[in-house]
């Protein structure tokens, strides 16, 4: 799953953000592919989200660059 990255031919032919919900959260990771799944990696061991919670890596189209996104439900805060 998130372990290799996407060959030229593996190109999607379109990608659509998530669509926008108010008590929702939306990261948003783009860099090189080690990158992004090193930043997927730690905020897992932080607890902050899991592995699963994020779309594979996929190519942007810029050499190298890759994106990957991950979308939480905002718990209200506490006065």
């Amino acid at each position: 799953m998130l372990n290799e990255p996407l060959g030229e031919n593996d190109l999607p032919s379109t990608f659509t953000l998530p669509t926008y919900q108010p008590d929702r959260l939306t990261h948003i990771l783009l860099g090189d592919y080690a990158a992004v799944i090193e930043a997927i990696n730690r905020m897992e061991v932080l607890r902050y989200c899991a592995r699963v919670a994020w779309i594979d890596p996929i190519p942007t189209g810029r050499s190298g660059e890759y994106i990957s996104v991950m979308t939480r439900r905002i718990t209200p805060a506490e006065d």
